[in-house]
């Protein structure tokens, strides 16, 4: 992601997003972009961080990179999933470089909420965050 001053800051929004990336420098962008969007943010290095310490967090949305060492992200969404039903309402959007129509089909079939290309540009992500969040609060 490039071009953050694209993305302008905004008031806060209501709720924390978490993620999980182990690219130190897409995590960075994404905290970035998503702070910048008002958002409160807790990245972790890898899904097991992410979902060791969820517990007690309550995000408003679940970010979670495909391709990292341990866990991939579709192994950490159905392990969210089994551990929190509770949070079945959260939206999780997968995050990765691949994006290809298996992927993304694996991705709908679990029942994620959008895939986000790591080359979108920080708008898109936004407005792909937004649109998760919105659909979701319109099940409640």
């Amino acid at each position: 992601m490039n071009a953050l001053s694209a993305v302008p800051p905004r008031p806060a929004q209501d709720g924390l997003v978490v993620f999980a990336d182990d690219s130190p420098s897409a995590k960075a962008a994404l905290e970035t972009v998503l702070r910048r969007a008002g958002y409160d943010v807790a990245g972790f290095d890898c899904a097991d961080d992410l979902i060791d310490q969820l517990d007690g967090l309550y995000p408003r949305a679940i970010i979670l990179d495909l391709e990292m060492p341990g866990m991939s992200g579709f192994e950490a969404f159905c392990e969210i999933r089994r551990r929190y039903p509770n949070a079945a309402e959260v939206p999780v959007l997968f995050f990765s470089a691949h994006y290809d129509a298996d992927t993304r089909a694996q991705a709908d079939a679990l029942g994620a909420a959008d895939f986000i290309s790591k080359d979108a540009s920080p708008m898109v992500v936004i407005e792909q965050l937004n649109r998760a969040l919105a659909k979701s609060m319109s099940h409640c």
